[in-house]
């Protein structure tokens, strides 16, 4: 253990302090204390998802989602959102196969009426006709954007080839014509038998009274009746599936593809050994799949998982791939599965694997909302105690076991396969014969994957990190160059998180050479003076981690978290990444295959790819205008040199910060920083060119063979140092989200889209107010009458104190929220240090948001959302039945 990290602690939320009630209706409680933040978490788990719909009603667990929150006797529509931010907390739900969760987030201060509105909600659901009419337009318009996503197409199109008769065979949303059907009976009647206190978990972990919390909750969900629900069991699975094989085409990009094998059941002793050789196969880059498939630029992205809901399981290789190289990628990828079948896994694969899903189990229970879900989800299975002995397994695992249990399962003649390609794009095999000789042919051509070489470890010399400062829990150090190192300590974390952050990014590229920023740190990961790609992904997995790479419109990054008592280590890899890449070719060219294939797959996202339009014909000639991924053919021009030569210049030589967050000694942790990173020198920041908006309106439309049409609009915003930036977010707030303007207008009233929003995006010179939806094509015209109609009683009509009160209480509290992830205390910290006025920003948050105004909120709207300046991003979609 280095002198910096604190003891190992054990996972939270698995310890002795958890109090679990039965009340005598049969509603399962569970509490945990836990005073690291002041903030609660209550999550309403009910057993009842899509497996509990009968074939005639398919869809409607997840329309009583939808419904849950749309009002009660004594909360109109609407109102359980608005209380909920009026509480300074947010609240969410989702369904899935074998179960529907709702749960809020808020100050610990506020869970009494976190608790009230919870459980009006779970007991008092009206279900009105005409909002659920309203309402299955929305859920529609949620269909046709999932019909939209081709890495939804591709799973869920496995599971139904997969299966004859489980219910997981179906598209689980629902299609159009189905849910059209549903009635206020069929969700009344779903609400009814299912929503019972023996079918529901009650979870809550925060800072919190225990005795007084459970108080509340037996007043209130102790006077709901008994009862069990009827349930009408689906069919199973009689016979093994053979190989099944099934491709087709649509309007994308990048082609996709899977394979999937049935599975056991989560409770199965060998669902956490198939969890191991999913980490095995394709999690990290010291993966299989990474270095077979990716690494060999064959696909853009691949992994594996196996997904058990409750009572079945699937282990599923995804995969996606440029449509020429489909077919090589998806042979590679049929080998290293054939081949780990036969050979088995070796033991440091399997320690690797081990403690990449060790620290992923930390990291799941940093916040309170993570630990109550743990806690409900396993209850669920039958005792929260079963999460630790899932674990215990699975980290005793040896290589026996898995290999065996592999065999058992991945049978190469029983799995089911699916390709997804563009439009155009040669037929990889006519029938599943053809595939089966596809696939056989690739099996002879694998390509054995090198043996890990070791790398002598890092010896630093010790030195003492100059103190400069501190505020609070946050603390600055230099490093002998000059460095600034900034230390926020959080106690009891049980993870750490380390970044390096500079000033940069695509600001200071020529748009000629967009992506040089985005290459040089992508590519720094795939190689050192001292160790290979494959060494340093290895060495950062058997941490529990893997050091990712950022770019930004504004700046750089490489950020790593891993357990707290691999500090010492992790600062060093990191060091060793950010400082000494070497830039092989063979490395250059993996990432800027990955990067041309990124470029490509932002054409499929009908979110961010609307964004990008409009922010290229807001900002057009200009760094902002262009995606930090660069431009396919700027990225191609690229050279090993230049990306060695922009490293020099920009990380070596740039203005930046080194961060660390968690249960660290300060300056000892600082210490090591300043020791492991002495290469760097720093620099002053330079203020870089500033960007002016269109005078007149802009658009860039491009049509698809979509669902729906998705639409951008963007006005100019305030900047990064521009006070007016907290007056822009709460903005946003008012307009956004459960309970906003937009929100209730366009989708709660006029069922026009699932998914409608406002954000302000500032940039060091620059920023943007955005506003997004997407509707079926034929209401495109009112979905953009609607959205301007909005824009302009934001310019002409005072906010009203209500709704900036609750925006404001909204934005404290769920900033105080976001306090419990490390990663974010250490984001939040870097962006004051290099973007803002420093760390005393930190403090002033709360003053800053407290001192808006509805006068500066109207001429905030009135100085910027001109239409005369609208620049709008159009992907016109066809209007495709779901």
């Amino acid at each position: 253990m280095t002198p910096a990290a604190r003891p190992r602690t054990a996972p939270r939320a698995a310890a002795d302090d958890v109090r679990r009630v039965v009340l005598p209706n049969g509603l399962t409680v569970l509490l945990r204390r836990d005073a690291s933040a002041p903030v609660v978490a209550i999550v309403t788990w009910v057993k009842a998802g899509y497996f509990d719909e009968t074939d005639d009603v398919v869809g409607v667990a997840h329309v009583l989602e939808h419904m849950y929150f749309k009002g009660t006797p004594t909360r109109g529509v609407g109102e359980i959102a608005k209380a909920t931010k009026m509480s300074g907390g947010f609240l969410n739900a989702a369904t899935i196969y074998d179960h529907t969760v709702y749960y809020t987030v808020l100050p610990a201060s506020s869970v009494s009426a976190g608790l009230d509105i919870q459980f009006d909600a779970y007991a008092h659901s009206l279900i009105d006709g005409d909002e659920l009419a309203r309402e299955l337009e929305v859920i529609i318009q949620e269909a046709k954007r999932k019909a939209d996503s081709a890495s939804s197409v591709t799973t869920e199109t496995l599971f139904e080839l997969l299966h004859d008769r489980h219910r997981i065979r179906r598209w689980r949303i629902g299609r159009e014509p189905g849910l059209r059907a549903l009635t206020r009976n069929h969700v009344v009647g779903f609400y009814r038998n299912f929503y019972r206190p023996s079918n529901t978990i009650l979870s809550i972990v925060g800072d919190i009274d225990m005795d007084a919390v459970t108080g509340d909750v037996e007043r209130r969900w102790g006077m709901l009746p008994a009862g069990a629900p009827t349930r009408a069991a689906g069919d199973s699975e009689v016979a093994a599936p053979g190989f099944r094989w099934r491709e087709w085409t649509g309007d994308i990009v990048q082609a996709q593809f899977a394979f999937g094998w049935r599975t056991p059941a989560a409770d199965h002793p060998d669902t956490p050994l198939l969890d191991l050789a999913a980490a095995v196969l394709g999690s990290g880059r010291a993966s299989r799949l990474y270095r077979a498939v990716r690494d060999r630029r064959l696909a853009s992205s691949i992994g594996a998982y196996d997904y058990t809901p409750t009572e079945v399981g699937v282990f599923v290789v995804h995969g996606e791939a440029n449509a020429e190289h489909v077919g090589d990628a998806m042979g590679a990828a049929w080998a290293e599965v054939v081949h780990l079948r036969d050979a088995g896994i070796g033991e440091r694969e399997l320690v690797r694997a081990r403690r990449l899903y060790e620290a992923r189990w930390l990291r799941r229970l940093e916040s309170m909302d993570g630990q109550a879900t743990y806690l409900a989800e396993w209850e669920a299975l039958g005792d929260w105690r079963s999460g630790e002995r899932y674990l215990t397994r699975l980290l005793e695992a040896d290589a026996t076991s898995v290999s065996d249990a592999i065999r058992r399962h991945l049978d190469p003649d029983n799995v089911a396969i699916v390709a997804y390609r563009p439009e155009g794009a040669p037929a990889l095999a006519g029938d599943r014969d053809a595939a089966r000789a596809m696939l056989a042919a690739a099996l002879p051509r694998r390509v054995a994957l090198d043996e890990i070489a070791e790398a002598p470890a890092l010896v630093a010399a010790r030195v003492v990190a100059r103190h400069e400062r501190s505020h609070g829990r946050s603390h600055v150090y230099r490093t002998a160059a000059g460095v600034a190192v900034l230390v926020g300590q959080r106690p009891a974390a049980p993870i750490v998180h380390l970044g390096v952050y500079l000033l940069g990014g695509a600001i200071d590229e020529p748009v000629a050479r967009a992506g040089l920023t985005t290459l040089m740190a992508r590519a720094a990961g795939k190689g050192s003076a001292r160790r290979d790609a494959a060494a340093l992904a290895r060495a950062a997995e058997e941490l529990g981690g893997s050091i990712g790479a950022g770019v930004t419109a504004d700046a750089i990054g490489w950020s790593f978290s891993v357990p707290t008592h691999h500090l010492e280590a992790a600062i060093a890899l990191l060091a060793e990444v950010v400082q000494e890449p070497a830039y092989p070719d063979v490395g250059v060219e993996a990432e800027r295959a990955a990067v041309l294939a990124d470029i490509a797959s932002l054409r499929d996202d009908m979110y961010n790819y609307p964004m990008r339009l409009a922010l290229d014909a807001a900002w057009a000639g200009h760094p902002y205008g262009v995606s930090a991924l660069g431009t396919d053919e700027s990225v191609r021009a690229l050279s090993a040199a230049d990306l060695h030569e922009w490293h020099r210049a920009r990380v070596l030589n740039g203005p930046g910060a080194i961060a660390i967050v968690g249960d660290v000694d300060p300056e000892a942790a600082a210490s090591l920083v300043a020791a492991a990173f002495d290469r760097m020198h720093g620099a002053r920041s330079k203020l870089p060119t500033g960007t002016r908006w269109p005078a007149a309106a802009t658009q860039r439309v491009e049509r698809r063979a979509k669902a729906q049409t998705a639409l951008c609009l963007a006005y100019p915003g305030p900047w990064r140092k521009d006070d007016d930036r907290h007056v822009a977010h709460l903005l946003a707030g008012i307009a956004s989200g459960l309970g906003g303007r937009f929100f209730d207008e366009l989708r709660e009233k006029r069922s026009l889209a699932y998914t409608v929003v406002a954000s302000a995006r500032e940039r060091m010179v620059g920023g943007a107010f955005l506003s997004y939806i997407a509707t079926s094509p034929e209401r495109e015209a009112e979905a953009r009458s609607a959205l301007l109609a909005e824009f302009a009683k934001l310019r002409t009509e005072p906010v009203h104190d209500d709704e900036l009160e609750r925006a404001k209480v909204y934005a404290i509290g769920t900033h105080a929220i976001r306090q419990q992830s490390g990663g974010a205390v250490l984001a939040e910290l870097v962006d004051a240090w290099l973007m803002g006025y420093g760390l005393e920003e930190l403090d002033e948050y709360e003053t800053r948001v407290r001192a808006v105004t509805p006068a500066r909120v109207r001429s905030l709207a009135e100085r910027y959302f001109d239409d005369r300046r609208l620049a709008e991003g159009i992907v016109r979609g066809t209007g495709r039945a779901v």
